[in-house]
């Protein structure tokens, strides 16, 4: 039979160009990484196999030589889809975690078809030499189709399995592999005397490299550096090694403001410049970017880490020139160290991505050290973020109303309204805890607007001032006040539901005050009937210039300075004469935090005009709330 063998040659250039690429491109070492350099190597010598195989057929060489040659051919060219599964398997769990099925489908075929290549010299089962017609198959070649279509098989049920754990890039190669082999076998049963077969193996072989194994997804281009992905590679391989190592996080504190200040070319410049350096001073310690101002280097038991961070902090520790100006660059480093700080790579992705929330407070350079008690609480955090948005998405958030009683007309006379989270995993959630949380991520002002929306709803739906509650108290927070749109949504939403502005009270707190931007919103609220109040008096940024110059309808005594007066004589003594002051400025006073009729009966006399406290009622639902109104 005459061969065609010009695929062959193609196979042979194209595995030749991986190869060459591979290596000369900087690559992460994982387990998956050797068997796929072990599938290149084998690649090229059965490509180079199959072409003298059929140059000794042509040419008639000795039998011997045919039988030794095309055994060795044989038993590498059936290794192809089982390195290729071994890859697959080596990818999706560490080789320790293999059970013993997954062993004994790796084994198994290319274990009995390697037999029966080697016992075809006397069995003439899967080839034969005739001295007429040179190489030829035996009747049970089909077999080796056989064990390649079991891997390719398996590689089905194995992707399927773990479809989940696999990206869609990686289950795209799997499924372009698969059918570059399917058609390689096919054109070899139908058409043998066309040699595809390797040249379709050395195609998935750059699918593999294209999807798994190709290092420029593991570099940031711009730093020259290992990217995000390299971290998770490099040291997940050290962790399966179990090798010692320390990973340097390294956050440019002032990142943003250097930005602002000198602009983004610069910043680039700046930080890839330095990169340059820690190439040098560092090494052979890698470098890998996180994000931008951040990046990390991983220190193993070889290197002195404190002459490391001396070299971060050198680096970092001159002003930069920009247009004339001098600005100091600030850095705070983590140390994060395995094992006995963190056992795992999501332990280490997960102290990095904490490092973020904790570097960029304070100007020190000190080293911070990972440890369970930043780990547990960054997850805990997290899965607070998850439940406030879960809590968005559904509308589970809750509204509690806590009554508000009028000492002068002996009844509740108007409430504040309380967000409430209640989360199936974790039970109540204080908003004590998940409020600055969604303060600092912006999340506040759906928050806000949710609590609004809810109340105005309500009060429409309960026409609720006909039921003697004069207006409901709504917090306002610091982000939702720093929102240039805020009054129009407040009025689009009181007027979506017909209600009358002087039944809203704005709550804040002189937190927002300080920040100096409330006096606009107070302004284009007010003009409309909306009224506010001043809350926590007593406590924090308590400013009487602050009452005097807003125009508070109404202050509230923090439950703190309620509670001291009650075992102190100083502070009741300040208590009373801050009450007779808000009533000679004409401001409605309301007590917080009232538990006892003790307390109720010291405050009444004293001429606070509203009380407010679980000695009324705690915060309740709705339903609750609108029973004890009946």
């Amino acid at each position: 039979m005459k061969y065609n063998i010009h695929y062959d040659i193609a196979a042979i250039i194209l595995t030749a160009v991986i190869l060459i690429h591979y290596y000369h491109r900087k690559t992460i070492k994982q387990p998956q990484s050797h068997v796929f350099t072990r599938l290149m190597w084998l690649s090229l010598l059965t490509d180079v196999l199959d072409i003298i195989t059929v140059v000794m057929d042509e040419y008639r060489f000795s039998a011997l030589t045919v039988y030794a040659v095309n055994v060795v051919y044989l038993i590498l060219f059936n290794m192809a889809p089982f390195l290729y599964y071994m890859y697959l398997l080596t990818l999706i769990r560490h080789r320790e975690l293999w059970t013993r099925r997954d062993k004994l489908v790796l084994y198994a075929p290319v274990s009995c078809v390697a037999v029966l290549i080697c016992t075809s010299p006397l069995t003439r089962l899967i080839f034969y030499y005739s001295p007429v017609e040179g190489y030829c198959h035996g009747a049970g070649f089909f077999l080796l189709y056989i064990a390649a279509l079991i891997y390719m098989a398996e590689t089905v049920v194995i992707t399927l399995r773990h479809r989940v754990q696999m990206t869609i890039w990686q289950r795209s190669s799997v499924y372009l592999y698969l059918l570059a082999s399917a058609a390689g076998i096919l054109i070899q049963i139908f058409l043998p005397d066309l040699l595809m077969l390797q040249f379709a193996t050395s195609l998935s072989l750059l699918v593999l490299y294209m999807s798994l194994e190709n290092p420029d997804e593991d570099d940031d281009k711009l730093l020259g550096i290992y990217n995000r992905r390299g971290v998770e590679k490099v040291v997940g391989a050290a962790i399966d090694a179990e090798e010692r190592f320390r990973l340097l996080v390294v956050t440019v504190r002032n990142f943003q403001i250097v930005r602002e200040t000198a602009g983004v070319s610069f910043c680039q410049v700046m930080m890839k410049q330095a990169m340059e350096h820690l190439k040098v001073t560092v090494k052979p310690c890698p470098l890998f970017s996180i994000s931008e101002g951040r990046f990390a280097v991983m220190v193993d038991g070889r290197s002195k880490t404190e002459e490391i961070i001396g070299a971060l902090q050198q680096e970092f520790g001159q002003p930069v020139v920009s247009d004339g100006m001098n600005i100091q660059v600030r850095i705070g480093i983590l140390q994060i160290d395995y094992p006995t700080e963190v056992s795992s790579i999501e332990d280490v992705m997960d102290s990095i991505d904490y490092a973020e929330a904790f570097q960029t407070e304070g100007n020190d350079d000190r080293v911070f050290h990972s440890s369970s008690e930043l780990l547990n609480k960054m997850r805990y955090e997290n899965r607070i973020l998850q439940a406030m948005q879960q809590a968005l998405d559904n509308g589970s958030f809750k509204v509690f109303y806590q009554p508000i009683y009028s000492t002068k007309e002996g009844r509740y006379h108007s409430a504040e309204a309380l967000i409430r989270l209640i989360d199936d995993e974790l039970g109540f959630i204080s908003p004590e805890v998940f409020i600055p949380m969604a303060e600092k991520n912006g999340m506040i002002l759906k928050i806000g607007e949710f609590v609004f929306r809810t109340v105005c709803e309500m009060m429409a739906r309960e026409r609720i001032w006909e039921k003697g509650i004069d207006f409901i108290e709504v917090n306002l927070s610091v982000v939702q006040c720093m929102q240039e749109d805020i009054c129009e949504m407040l009025y689009g939403v009181m007027d979506e539901y017909d209600i009358p502005y002087s039944c809203i009270n704005l709550e804040v707190t002189e937190t927002v005050i300080a920040r100096d931007i409330l006096w606009n919103t107070m302004e284009r609220m007010t003009v409309g009937g909306v009224t506010f109040s001043l809350d926590d008096y007593g406590t924090g940024y308590s400013n009487l210039t602050n009452v005097l110059k807003y125009p508070f309808h109404i202050v509230k005594l923090d439950k703190s300075m309620v509670w001291y007066a009650m075992e102190n004589e100083r502070a009741m003594c300040a208590l009373r004469h801050t009450v007779a002051m808000m009533q000679d400025l004409d401001k409605h006073i309301v007590a917080e935090g009232v538990e006892t009729r003790e307390q109720r009966d010291i405050l009444e006399e004293l001429g606070c005009h509203y009380l407010q406290g679980y000695y009324f009622s705690k915060p309740v639902p709705e339903p609750d709330f609108l029973e004890r109104l009946a």
